[in-house]
């Protein structure tokens, strides 16, 4: 007698499920292919760009002789604290500096560093971690096989500078470049119109608004008063 009920009640959800399909055959096609198709591809695509630790970028670029590193900071950037040197795994690492309004000239300029970007993997390093992840997308879209942003970048909390002493060897450390004395002297000049920065971190001379350079009120000095007899 117990049987039978559950019997019944089974039969009963097969036919309201076969009722359903009947009825809405597009809408369980679409869920059919959204799950058998597009969860998939999406899970397969963003595993190919990821953020990545600073000590697993290392390991991966250690381990795997298709990785690359990759380094998005601009010049001024890189003369401060260079590029991360890969000699000790017999690779070098690329420099290409990236900017937003210019991602096709990046693009043809990455393109001509690196071959054969379908067996390439890219680890991305940035200042930080701000453009990293939208490159390794970028460069995923346009043909690379895979591609890793450097959580925290180079300067960054826990990025390469900051495991550096505990988890990278020393011929992979880097540090900030000296300002000499000098180039500080020089910088405190500019407001005198001498050797200033320019908006490229470059050095340049300008011309002072004053033909009394030492008289910042663009004014000449004056003669003393002489004294009455």
């Amino acid at each position: 007698s117990e049987e039978l009920p559950n019997k019944i009640n089974l039969e009963s959800v097969l036919i309201s499920i076969d009722e359903f399909f009947t009825r809405y055959p597009f809408f369980v096609a679409t869920v059919t292919f959204i799950w058998l198709v597009v969860i998939p591809l999406t899970e397969e695509y963003l595993h190919k760009y990821k953020f990545i630790s600073a000590f697993k970028a290392f390991k991966k670029l250690q381990d795997d002789p298709t990785a690359q590193l990759l380094d998005i900071r601009e010049d001024r950037n890189v003369g401060y604290l260079r590029t991360p040197n890969l000699k000790i795994l017999n690779k070098s690492a690329v420099q290409v500096g990236f900017r937003e309004e210019d991602e096709d000239g990046f693009l043809k300029r990455v393109l001509e560093k690196f071959e054969d970007p379908i067996n390439t993997v890219v680890c991305i390093i940035d200042n930080v971690d701000g453009n990293s992840i939208k490159v390794a997308e970028f460069l995923v879209k346009n043909g690379f096989k895979e591609a890793y942003a450097i959580r925290g970048g180079i300067m960054g909390e826990k990025g390469w500078v900051a495991i550096q002493e505990t988890l990278l060897p020393p011929s992979v450390h880097v540090y900030p470049k000296k300002v000499t004395k000098k180039q500080k002297q020089q910088r405190k000049l500019g407001s005198n119109g001498a050797i200033t920065d320019d908006e490229n971190g470059e050095s340049k001379t300008t011309r002072p608004l004053s033909p009394y350079p030492n008289y910042p009120d663009l004014r000449p000095p004056t003669s003393p008063t002489p004294s009455k007899p």
